[in-house]
């Protein structure tokens, strides 16, 4: 059983198959039957008794024909001898051979996941000798072949029944464990390229950190104002960010950074029609997080002979030292504000690019509903937002969230912004999808409708189009990339660091991480490693694909 405590003040059950990774959720008297099984008790049905239990019947139909529940003297083992074996993606244990030849096991437990965590609430890097018959069966576990199949080629197999193997069975269990599960069976081959099929998923207790809730001590201004202790932690383990994770060049932004790629793309005449009446440049970031992306964009407009002007919005006290030390090393003055940008207030400033990258999430959201007895009528909060900017339309639901902060601020960067000027700001969200909480975070941010923020843009004045950031960075998402988050890169790190070597928690290609690590991979035979298209979504950092760049124009 697993888990889910995300959501405040809710308690998500769910059974997950040990062989599978399939997950299904249980009423609470079914779950309560489980419980009793796990305990040893035994039961029997009729089907009519599954008839007169309603749903719970059904459910309990489910679970059978799943194999959840199996029926007394039935062997667990059979469904599974002609499937395919396969390492799960999302577990990120690695294999490799010591100095003396010893096979050893690298993970994390699978028993739970901890989102936004202190310090003293990562996982632990386990190592742990692997069992020389066991370690056959996880290094054949490839795909490849059947349960079956694998049996009939390991090493002093003592006939072709595998279910009356005993060693063979133990070292199923073993790969098979809950807190291991280095293995998953499926009927399909083409679930294993698929990151989030049950064969390639590690179903898991998950938790958020007990770390107080900004949003309980003064919301996401007294958070950003007060409660970051640590830019590299916030963004390595807390809230990575695709700038975060592209700060080193990749070939999937064509040999840039993502900084010096988000200048190349906004310097064009399309985006910022202003740049080709001047060389000079007055640009306003807002949100500098850890100040890779200013220092980036700085350089690479530097280099096509502009002469930026570059100042950075920011409330975090800790983030802003953190943006001083990353540009100190540039000369170029950089001149840093501590506001909220929601109420931007520069007296004096004028701006030719306002640039909003993976920020506008953090802005304070507002409820709407409708009137009762009068549809037409909108209550709550972003009421007044909502209907000033007219943006009712027949599929909205009857009660929803209003991006009410990104709103007022786009209504701010007007006023900061010179006729001719561009407004780009980049966050995750859709077109027409209404605002939904990350509860994963330390701190309540919330996706973009999109749809309402160009509406809000074109009647405040400003022209716009909406892009998907993949298009508007012409991001290539079929590079292969390293799959995993951070759990990957903690057991990859432990292992490299035995030999001298270490990767930064960021996004790194298959082509590079080759260049950089393949030797030593070869030495010590690394098995767990695997590459995906930057498309598939699994790797350090947010998913490309949930992100859109709306781009506007202050005519002149």
């Amino acid at each position: 059983m697993v888990e889910n405590c995300i959501f405040p003040n809710t308690i998500q059950y769910g059974f997950f198959h040990q062989c599978t990774g399939e997950v299904l959720e249980a009423s609470p008297r079914v779950r309560s039957l489980l419980f009793a099984l796990r305990l040893g008790s035994r039961f029997s049905l009729a089907e009519r008794d599954l008839d007169h239990m309603g749903e719970d019947g059904q459910e309990i139909r489910r679970l059978i024909a799943k194999e959840f529940l199996i029926v007394a003297g039935h062997d667990p083992l059979t469904l599974f001898l002609d499937q395919y074996v396969v390492r799960p993606i999302q577990n990120p244990a690695l294999a490799y051979r010591s100095t003396d030849g010893q096979l050893l096991l690298v993970r994390t437990s699978m028993a739970q996941r901890i989102f936004s965590p202190g310090p003293d609430e990562l996982p632990k890097v386990i190592e742990e000798p692997l069992e020389p018959y066991a370690a056959t069966l996880l290094l054949s576990a490839d795909g490849a072949r059947t349960l079956s199949e694998i049996y009939e080629s390991m090493p002093g197999s003592p006939g072709d029944n595998p279910l009356a193997d005993r060693q063979f069975r133990e070292a199923v269990e073993y790969l098979t464990r809950p807190h291991r599960q280095l293995i998953k069976f499926t009927r399909d081959l083409s679930d294993l390229g698929d990151p989030y099929r049950p064969c390639n998923i590690v179903p898991r207790s998950m938790y958020r950190s007990c770390k107080p809730s900004p949003g309980e001590a003064g919301g996401v201004v007294d958070f950003h104002s007060r409660g970051i202790d640590n830019a590299s932690w916030e963004f390595d383990f807390v809230e990575p960010t695709i700038n975060h994770g592209f700060r080193f060049s990749s070939e999937a932004l064509g040999g840039l950074d993502y900084g010096s790629r988000f200048c190349v793309s906004t310097l064009r005449p399309e985006v910022l029609p202003r740049q080709g009446t001047s060389d000079r440049l007055e640009v306003l970031e807002v949100g500098g997080g850890t100040g890779t992306f200013a220092r980036s964009f700085i350089e690479q407009a530097t280099k096509g002979g502009f002469l930026i002007s570059y100042h950075i919005v920011d409330l975090s006290p800790v983030l802003m030292q953190s943006q001083r030390g990353n540009l100190s090393r540039l000369d170029w003055p950089v001149q840093q504000f501590q506001q909220d940008a929601t109420e931007l207030n520069l007296p004096g400033h004028s701006f030719d690019l306002i640039i909003a990258n993976e920020v506008i999430a953090d802005f304070p959201v507002a409820g709407i509903s409708r009137a009762q007895g009068d549809k037409s009528e909108w209550r709550g909060p972003g009421a007044e937002y909502f209907e000033k900017y007219d943006l009712a339309d027949e599929t909205a639901p009857d009660s929803f969230l209003l991006n009410m902060g990104a709103l007022r601020f786009l209504e701010q960067a007007w006023e900061h912004l010179a006729p001719g000027g561009a407004l780009v700001v980049s966050e995750y969200g859709g077109e027409s999808t209404y605002p939904v909480q990350a509860y994963h975070l330390n701190h309540e941010e919330f996706s973009i409708h999109f749809g309402h923020l160009k509406k809000c843009a074109e009647q405040i004045g400003f022209t716009a189009r909406l892009l998907t950031l993949k298009d508007f960075l012409e991001i290539d998402d079929q590079t292969r990339m390293l799959d995993g988050q951070e759990e990957q890169i903690m057991c990859l790190n432990y292992v490299f660091g035995k030999y001298g070597q270490s990767l930064p928690f960021a996004l790194i290609s298959e082509r590079e991480f080759q260049a950089r690590y393949q030797q030593l991979c070869e030495r010590i035979s690394l098995t767990g490693v695997s590459f995906s298209p930057l498309g598939n979504g699994f790797h350090f950092g947010p998913n490309l694909g949930q992100f859109m760049v709306l781009v506007m124009n202050k005519p002149e």
